[in-house]
């Protein structure tokens, strides 16, 4: 075993003591599957030393990976064992999908994203899982082709429970998902079918990005893993012959928006924009950033600037134009 690979398991070691069992996590299933599964290889290289907080993390595309004990929680919720036919709603990076492995015999998971649901399918196949099956298409309208399911994990929050994945339940089954509004407390909930009749109860308060259905739903996700796969919110570009033009501005950002990763998502968005630039912690507590690039791609940024990582709370962006810096070449955190 090398250094790095020691290091990163005795992180992960520490986690599931301190951030897990400490806080009553007892299913000594699931504590095994939360040491045995690399978190750091599931966030974007940048973000590797903090793999192992106490905190989600951007993922990219305003998603996150959960909470670790937010993923031990959901996990033990199911009580999944090697019989189990699990599915996942929203892949993200692929860590949850990969827990869930750890435990059950079958683990089928939708994402919206295309970009997220290809890293997340190679890194669980570089990761050696086969009973993982990875699909892109609409969450909310579940995987009819391979139900029942005898549980399912929703890691998005959605103002109620979507019918057609209660109707997806084995009897017996369970589902596990944050119900509420989008930027505000929710509640996690667990449903579990007996027959005909279905009981709820909540678990305890937390906060999820949004479920958000997709405008393909109705071919459901079989058909929309067949069709065409096509990157998802695609950086704005120039018609051919246009003029190449340059915005430069500079942005403070006031809020809630230190500590909870807000410039790491700004780097990943500002990549994702083709944009150069970077993003700094102001000593008043704000985020001050300079970015230059495509007029659009700029517009684009300062509109996601305006709401942030999930965990922000943006009460005001103060945008100004700035000189050109030629010598960036990317996107940096300072």
């Amino acid at each position: 075993m090398t250094a790095g690979a020691s290091e990163t398991g005795e992180r992960r070691h520490l986690m599931v003591e301190e951030q897990l069992v400490r806080r009553g996590i007892r299913d000594e299933d699931v504590l095994a599957a939360m040491r045995s599964v690399p978190r750091h290889l599931f966030v974007p290289a940048g973000l590797a030393p903090e793999a192992y907080a106490d905190s989600p993390l951007p993922i990219g595309h305003g998603q996150t990976i959960s909470q670790p004990y937010m993923v031990a929680l959901m996990t033990s919720l199911l009580e999944v064992d090697v019989r189990s036919r699990v599915l996942e709603i929203g892949s993200g990076s692929g860590y949850q999908t990969a827990v869930l492995a750890e435990l059950a015999g079958e683990v089928y998971s939708i994402e919206r994203l295309v970009s997220l649901e290809e890293a997340a399918r190679a890194a669980l196949a570089r990761l050696g899982y086969h009973n993982t099956h990875t699909v892109i298409g609409d969450g909310t309208q579940g995987w009819r082709e391979e139900a029942p399911f005898d549980a399912i994990l929703v890691a998005a929050a959605a103002p109620e429970a979507p019918p057609p994945l209660l109707e997806q339940l084995a009897d017996g089954g369970r589902l596990v998902i944050p119900l509420g509004r989008p930027s505000r407390d929710q509640t996690l909930m667990v449903y579990e079918r007996n027959g005909d009749s279905i009981a709820e109860r909540s678990e305890t308060r937390c906060r999820f990005v949004p479920l958000v259905p997709d405008k393909r739903r109705e071919e459901g996700p079989a058909a929309v893993a067949a069709a065409p796969r096509k990157a998802a919110a695609p950086r704005p570009r120039r018609a051919p012959g246009e003029e190449v033009t340059m915005k430069t501005v500079s942005v403070g950002v006031h809020g809630r928006v230190q500590g909870v990763y807000y410039r790491a998502s700004a780097r990943l968005e500002g990549e994702r924009l083709g944009l150069r630039g970077w993003a700094h912690n102001a000593s008043d507590g704000s985020v001050a950033l300079h970015l230059q690039g495509d007029p659009a791609a700029v517009d684009a940024m300062l509109a996601w600037c305006r709401e942030g990582p999930p965990a922000a709370r943006v009460s005001r962006v103060e945008v100004a134009d700035a000189a050109t810096d030629e010598g960036l070449s990317g996107f940096e955190v300072r």
